[in-house]
């Protein structure tokens, strides 16, 4: 039984899902956004990966750090979030549980250390804030507090 599944659909199904979006709303600019946030998500877990050897848990090999899976799946969330942020507001939460489902996978499979996961979703996450431009809607945003974190949702009016 292969352990990555889970992680596997979620790392294809989000960007999918972000390309779908941007598809659907005819957004050409939009479609750019997230291909330059994909391509810096990947290309910079991907240097950090040749330039940081960490063991992977399962021993496999020297590429653990930061989780590729993880970078990929908080890109492509946060693209939806800060770009369609009012469209898909009701979504939004249960988007950023299904990326950081796919961290959760990555470790329990034995491919990552939750710092690798964490190092991934700050790569995709940061890759999606510097690309994204907001449309429209409101957005949520995470941030670390001295009791964990905060979740704030702006929205224009």
């Amino acid at each position: 039984r292969d352990r990555n599944n889970g992680s596997h659909v979620f790392a294809v199904g989000l960007p999918m899902l972000a390309a779908g979006n941007a598809l659907k709303e005819a957004d050409a600019a939009g479609f750019q956004q997230l291909t330059l946030t994909m391509a810096s998500a990947v290309g910079a877990a991907e240097l950090l990966k040749r330039t940081i050897p960490a063991q992977r848990p399962d021993g496999s090999d020297d590429k653990s750090f930061p989780s590729g899976h993880t970078a990929v799946a908080f890109a492509a969330v946060r693209f939806m979030d800060k770009r369609y942020g009012g469209t898909i507001a009701p979504y939004t939460p249960w988007l950023y549980a299904a990326a950081g489902l796919t961290g959760l996978a990555r470790v329990e499979a034995d491919k990552h250390y939750w710092r690798d996961v964490a190092a991934g979703a700050l790569l995709g996450w940061g890759a999606a804030n510097w690309w994204a431009e907001p449309i429209q809607g409101g957005q949520m945003t995470v941030l670390p507090s001295s009791r964990g974190l905060a979740v704030f949702w702006r929205r224009a009016w």
